[in-house]
């Protein structure tokens, strides 16, 4: 059988339970402020070292390719774009595909057009979406937006915030 939630049954018990929430969240907010101290030494403490490792491995990266780029063909025999070593394999990937200009005398407005003259049209996009900003702010009637399929809707949210400037009246005691 489900246990039910009991009821507020009248105004003082809701300001009671309201005061309940601001408790409830001051010691989220000071549980919260304690477990990011604890991250932020952690992360001053070790930070440092990681930082210097990457930057080690980034170097030590950077000269085995630049090893593997002017040795290919002996690093690499025949076809091959990668090799092992006790520890690892290395060599080089293809990455993604990236469509590039043919040289500098193309820009992306002159493919553009170039693409428009050669009757290939299906190359090109266009996005046509409504504005929904510009559509809550037009000032249409419920009858205009109800013309054309839309509608504005408003929900209300209840909320209960701590007043966090009187946040020091709640005691330590009562943080838990």
């Amino acid at each position: 059988m489900k246990k039910k939630a009991p009821a507020i049954e009248n105004i003082e018990h809701l300001e009671a339970t309201i005061d309940d929430i601001a408790r409830l969240e001051v010691q989220l907010r000071a549980k919260e402020a304690r477990r990011d101290r604890a991250i932020q030494l952690v992360r001053d403490e070790h930070d440092g070292p990681i930082e210097e490792q990457k930057k080690r491995l980034k170097s030590l990266v950077g000269l085995a390719e630049t090893y593997c780029l002017a040795r290919r063909a002996e690093v690499f025999p025949g076809k091959a774009k990668s090799a092992s070593s006790a520890l690892a394999r290395y060599g080089f990937r293809d990455g993604n595909p990236t469509l590039a200009l043919l040289n500098r005398k193309w820009t992306w407005d002159s493919v553009l057009a170039a693409i428009k003259t050669s009757c290939i049209l299906g190359l090109i996009r266009t996005k046509v979406e409504v504005d929904k900003e510009a559509l809550k702010t037009a000032c249409l009637t419920d009858a205009q937006l109800a013309a054309i399929g839309t509608r504005l809707d408003a929900t209300e949210r209840f909320f209960v915030e701590s007043k966090s400037e009187d946040a020091e009246r709640i005691t330590a005691d009562q943080v838990g």
